[in-house]
């Protein structure tokens, strides 16, 4: 066992050396060499240097080791005695990895001026005549593992020197070092009238001449004359010498880099400047668009590139942004992201936006989104893929201060069974995480149908959870607005605030955020935690005709807000949930700050109250001194005993209520069956001991099954149903969006649905 000591991850210590016997490999049909062993590689080198045009085709069938690296101790060893590389001198042909990796190369040159890389030189056709020039090619290559040293010549991993090449589709990550006197990339050492695409580096480029004006490390190409164009490229490796760029460490001649990212090249052995997304160039030849880096925001970037603020890249924002570019023959679809597993990922080139998540430590699945159809400017989300994708948009429209509209034309389920007596049903393997939509600003329309199993337990470490994140409205005119929708079987916990709608409220002063028509049956945990929202922190709230059930843990728990601190309204809507912290209340935790509040026909209950021998908490649990609360019409067990809240008492009181724009008419009852107050055209009469009809408009409704569904007809756009079984618990509630609803039903049996006034009972088989 050979040790191999990285210092800086520039330097080695050798042993004893081994030698590889060529053989030459097949020539396949299609004319090019067709490599799968090290001794093939080896023979293939041989052939190309021993030719007179250089421009054989090589190809790659499998992956191929030539040193093994381990690491033990702290140190990285290889695997048996040093095999040593020997740099193609001049590659002129086309060489296609197939997306088969080389692995574990090794070369280093103390005393001359030799280039080194998998090739000492690409070199294509260098003529004037543009008609017949021919580039060299290597694409679909990734390079692993791999160690070269120089003197004063270039040093890149795929190539020491290119001159009319092209590189397309490679990656050179895993532990790539490239150490050179004068010149190293983690792509290419030195470049001349070079094209770059859908490439990668990770590698280590360090320069140790500091005496040399031109001198230069890049986290993709160390120097560059002539003409340089780099799209859809990404650098997520290190660069460190005097000159150093994260991209391009020196460009003296023409350069173009189009969507593309750097996202380290930390360095500077020998400055204490920060590594740029360029180190020197050429101003009036260097053209850069839609390009950005992620690093130190206190220092520039070239003003080329956009700085990439790290929740940005978290949230998929930047991925998006380079995704959508098509300009100029640029294509952005190569981007995507994978997330789900590491606190933070970056944008990379797998072409799909996707989640990672796992049954165990080891098995890992993805997860795709798809980006939903837009029509009449409002995105249409039938799916759990297509709700993703949806979040993504959203995200990048944010970073855009742009309003998005969302729309569900179906339920969604994202994970089952999340929920379990009250908390999380097992454990955090099998989970898809959710991404949460960050600083919306938009219309939202669940449309009567329900989000169930979002999962997230910050694993991300994010201040602020919910389906929506944050919510910042940029414009005092218009409100933001979330309707219509029911989130069930969800699971958030966070640092600072967590809501199953919106984690943190943080608008204009003079802007609302409506919550209308809308439910929550969730766990949330969080500093601030609430059924709805966590933190009420800017601008006006507004929740009319909604609910919240479930568990609501954390430090500052409410049935409906965790804590509020600006103007809110709280209109027909109620909160029968688990509470679970001392600090805690019915409707609102906290409520503060100067603010002014109401709370208008609606109530709040506790169900934890007789678990936890306590006394009931009130709708807001404390409110500062120097804000104030109106209250009309509301209700809670210090104000109504439990008996009023199940025999009807209190569900007549709030359906016949009507002052200051206020409706009652949502509410109903039906006693025996409801365990309290719920929207409903079933009502108890004034005495509260019989369940009657309203006298509000019915339609004629037609309930029928077919197979596994529930098919309601007849109805009014608008119209509220519910499914409950025979015990009158209950299992889907709504409304309907036109004349028709169709329901799921799991399990065969008899179920009854509430509708029009009406219930009927419906027999699935």
């Amino acid at each position: 066992m050979k040790k191999i000591l990285f210092l800086s991850l520039t330097s080695m210590a050798f042993a004893a050396t081994a030698v590889v016997t060529p053989s030459v490999p097949t020539l396949d049909s299609d004319g090019c060499y067709a490599i799968s062993t090290p001794e093939e590689l080896f023979g293939f080198a041989d052939i190309v240097n021993a030719s007179d045009t250089h421009d054989e085709c090589g190809k790659l069938t499998k992956d191929i080791v030539v040193n093994k690296f381990v690491s033990r101790g702290g140190m990285i060893q290889v695997d048996g005695d040093t095999v040593l590389w020997t740099p193609i001198k001049r590659f002129s042909g086309v060489f296609d990895g197939q997306n088969y990796a080389i692995s574990g190369l090794m070369h280093y040159q103390w005393t001359d001026t030799s280039n080194i890389g998998i090739f000492a030189e690409l070199r294509g056709d260098v003529s004037d005549s543009q008609d017949s020039k021919k580039s060299a090619v290597v694409k679909n290559l990734n390079l692993r593992g791999t160690y070269f040293m120089g003197n004063y010549g270039c040093v890149g991993g795929i190539a020491g020197k290119a001159e009319s090449a092209e590189l397309l589709n490679v990656r050179a990550y895993d532990i790539v070092s490239l150490d050179s006197r004068n010149y190293a990339g983690g792509l290419i050492g030195c470049a001349t009238d070079v094209k770059i695409s859908a490439s990668t580096s990770a590698a280590y480029a360090y320069t140790s001449n500091q005496d040399s004006v031109s001198a230069a490390a890049g986290g993709l190409v160390g120097y560059s004359n002539g003409s340089l164009s780099i799209v859809n490229s990404h650098n997520g490796g290190q660069a460190s010498g005097k000159v150093v760029g994260g991209m391009v460490g020196n460009s003296t001649g023409k350069l173009s880099i189009v969507n593309s990212i750097n996202v380290y090249a930390k360095g500077g052995t020998f400055s204490t400047d920060p590594v740029r997304f360029l180190g020197k160039y050429n101003e009036a030849e260097t053209h850069v668009d839609n390009c950005f880096y992620y690093g130190d925001r206190e220092h520039e970037a070239n003003a080329f590139a956009t700085l990439a603020q790290k929740d940005d890249i978290n949230k998929g924002v930047i991925a998006m942004l380079l995704r959508e570019y098509n300009k100029d023959g640029v294509d952005g679809s190569v981007w995507g992201q994978s997330f789900g597993i590491a606190n933070i990922s970056f944008p990379g080139l797998q072409g799909e936006m996707s989640m990672r998540y796992s049954d165990s430590n080891y098995d890992i699945h993805t997860f795709v989104s798809k980006a939903p159809a837009l029509v009449d400017g409002c995105y249409q989300i039938g799916s759990a893929e297509e709700l993703y994708g949806f979040a993504f948009i959203a995200n990048r429209d944010s970073y855009k201060k742009v309003p998005v509209c969302g729309k569900l034309t179906k339920d969604i389920v994202v994970n089952k069974d999340i929920i379990k007596n009250d908390t999380l049903n097992g454990n955090r393997f099998g989970r898809i995480p959710w991404i949460g939509i960050k600083n919306f600003d938009g219309t939202f329309d669940g449309a009567g149908h329900t989000i169930s199993g979002l999962y997230f337990d910050n694993s991300f470490r994010e201040l602020y959870t919910g389906l929506f994140n944050s919510v910042l409205g940029n414009d005092s005119l218009r409100e933001v607005k979330i309707e219509n929708l029911g989130i069930e079987d969800a699971y958030f916990v966070s640092e600072q605030a967590a809501g199953a709608f919106v984690g943190i409220v943080d608008i204009d002063n003079k802007a609302t955020l409506s919550i209308k028509n809308c439910h929550s049956s969730s766990y949330t945990n969080s500093w601030a935690s609430g059924g709805l929202v966590g933190l009420h922190n800017g601008g006006n709230l507004a929740i009319e005709q909604s609910y919240a059930t479930g568990r609501i843990d954390g430090g500052a728990s409410g049935g409906l807000v965790g804590n509020a601190f600006e103007n809110f309204k709280v209109l027909n809507s109620y909160s029968v949930v688990n509470l679970q912290n001392e600090s805690s209340g019915l409707l609102i935790a906290n409520f503060g700050d100067k603010s002014k509040g109401s709370v208008i026909n609606s109530y709040g209950l506790d169900l934890a109250v007789k678990k936890m021998s306590r006394d009931v908490y009130p709708l807001i649990g404390r409110v500062d001194d120097n804000s104030s609360v109106e209250y009309v019409n509301a209700f809670s067990e210090k104000t109504e005993t439990a008996e009023n809240f199940s025999n009807g008492t209190v569900a007549v009181k709030l359906h016949y209520f009507n002052a200051d724009g206020v409706n009652g008419e949502v509410w109903g009852q039906n006693v025996g069956v409801d365990s309290y107050p719920v929207f409903s055209t079933t009502v108890p009469d004034s005495t509260g001991k019989m369940s009657v009809a309203t006298t509000l408009k019915t339609s004629p409704v037609v309930v029928r099954s077919t197979n596994r569904m529930i098919e309601i007809s007849g109805m009014q756009a608008g119209e509220a149903y519910a499914l409950l079984d025979m015990q009158g618990r209950l299992l889907q509630r709504g409304y309907a969006s036109g004349t028709s609803v169709s329901l799921n039903v799991v399990r065969s049996g008899r179920y009854l649905v509430r509708v029009a006034g009406q219930v009927k009972a419906v027999t699935i088989r």
